[in-house]
């Protein structure tokens, strides 16, 4: 089905459309299509779009860089008004951004900023910084230990950026107070699975920790599973994620999540939309765009669900 309409697209019918119609569309390239969060940024894209009169045609990148550039080859070749996109792998954004500067189309990198030397003409950044996702994260888990207790770290993926941040947030914020430390640190690449099986193992090696940071909510989520399939009662810990997803705040609700930290896929969506929209009318606009990070807890949860 994806090939019959990327097929679609390139032969120009719905570029036909469009000059009938004289609506703007957006090509928008997903990373992920069954990644929770990816998911959430592309309906609000949508539903922003639509909002605002504009289409959209969506690509999933299904996590692999080569078939994202393809695609986004495909998007300028078809003339589209403008594109939107998350980056799967940051090489590829200087060539992406050459691609569409030379064909005069807008660029918008949503959620992951490849943060070039100088930011072309056209093209733009909106999301979150994250500096401030796992600093709020881990200030408030330590808060809630009374600062002390072990730490163990659940990594996405160390050769992402948000991730690297992340960790390095937990990190920095747990050497501040004596009677914490980290006491084990393992990648489990935001999977929920990847995150039980981690939990798991941690406990039959023996591993004694009080706290969980996790760089998102399905490895905290993972976390909450892991722990329940050894037999430990999720309560009886601290676990933290980042995302402020549907299913993080229902785990919330039932006393197995912490804390979480919103970030807010609807606001960088629709900020991204409005910056494209700019961009295709000739306006200007700033090229970093920053979308604040908030943080959850069991007594605010009831403002984001």
């Amino acid at each position: 089905m994806k090939h019959w309409m990327t097929s679609l697209l390139s032969a120009g019918l719905l570029l036909s459309s469009l000059a009938q119609a004289a609506t703007p569309l957006i090509g928008v390239g997903v990373a992920k299509n069954n990644d929770n969060f990816q998911v959430l940024l592309r309906n609000n894209v949508q539903r922003h779009a639509s909002s605002l009169e504009a289409d959209v045609f969506m690509e999933d990148a299904q996590d692999n860089g080569t078939l994202q550039m393809r695609q986004i080859r495909n998007l300028i070749a078809s003339k589209v008004d403008a594109i939107i996109v998350t980056v799967v792998d940051m090489k590829t954004a200087p060539e992406m951004t050459r691609l569409a500067n030379e064909a005069k189309i807008p660029l918008v990198f949503i959620n992951r900023n490849p943060e070039p030397a100088a930011w072309a003409p056209q093209t733009a950044f909106v999301g979150s910084n994250e500096i401030e996702s796992g600093t709020l994260q881990m200030e408030e888990l330590a808060r809630r230990a009374n600062y002390k207790g072990n730490v163990v770290i659940l990594v996405g993926d160390p050769g992402n950026k948000a991730s690297k941040i992340r960790t390095e947030d937990v990190e920095n914020v747990v050497a501040k107070y004596p009677n914490m430390k980290i006491v084990q640190k393992t990648i489990a690449h935001w999977q929920r699975s990847e995150a039980a099986s981690t939990v798991m193992d941690w406990l039959k090696q023996g591993v004694s920790f009080d706290i969980i940071a996790a760089n998102n909510d399905e490895m905290a989520i993972g976390a909450v599973m892991g722990l329940e399939k050894a037999g430990k009662n999720p309560k009886d810990y601290l676990i933290g994620g980042i995302d402020g997803t549907p299913d993080a705040l229902k785990l919330m609700d039932q006393g197995k999540l912490t804390v979480s930290v919103l970030q807010d896929a609807a606001g960088q969506a629709n900020g991204a939309v409005e910056v494209a929209l700019h961009m295709i009318r000739g306006e200007r606009v700033e090229p970093v765009n920053w979308v604040p990070f908030k943080l959850i807890t069991p007594e605010n949860r009831s403002q984001f669900q």
